[in-house]
């Protein structure tokens, strides 16, 4: 499997995993810099990592991410690895995630615990049908599993057991 940070506006995942990395996705899509020399491996997990590389002077990342050497980048990784995991940008704000829809198999849609609201999620998603129609799921983030907990126990237990009490099952 390989990670690739395809968030070019704001790589966080290669600030956080590889903090010193001196070349990336962005380097390899220009041709000015070798695949080989920019991926990087967890010698633990066997994770291959690759970086979003040199995105400082980037003004439009959806033509980055859009191009023909993007697609012949992922067609390349997709033949050496059995799965290519794109970490992308939030969809509010941004085209950049809608223009890797022709290439992209699904999508899992990550929400913030607390942060994202339900009509946001519910706008990207009805405004993005290309990105809708491969969704496998969505993800709570950054979740209070304490107060989750809680509203479990009350809503989640009562529910249930009204639930499945119309097929015989008590508690």
């Amino acid at each position: 499997m390989i990670l690739v940070d395809a968030d070019l506006r704001n790589p966080s995942l290669s600030r956080a995993l590889l903090p010193d990395a001196q070349g990336g996705l962005v380097d390899v899509v220009a041709h000015k810099g070798q695949l080989e020399n920019v991926i990087s491996i967890d010698p633990q997990t066997g994770l291959a990592v690759l970086p979003a590389g040199t995105t400082s002077k980037l003004l439009h990342t959806n033509e980055v991410l859009a191009s023909k050497p993007m697609r012949d980048l992922i067609a390349l990784l997709r033949s050496k690895y059995d799965y290519v995991v794109l970490d992308m940008p939030p969809m509010a704000p941004v085209v950049d995630v809608r223009v890797t829809s022709p290439f992209v198999d699904s999508f899992i849609f990550v929400v913030e615990w607390g942060k994202t609201k339900i009509d946001v999620v519910r706008h990207n998603l009805r405004g993005a049908p290309e990105i809708h129609d491969k969704l496998l799921g969505v993800v709570l983030n950054k979740a209070d599993t304490k107060l989750l907990a809680r509203y479990e126990s009350y809503h989640g237990r009562y529910y249930y057991q009204k639930y499945y009490a119309r097929y015989g099952y008590v508690e």
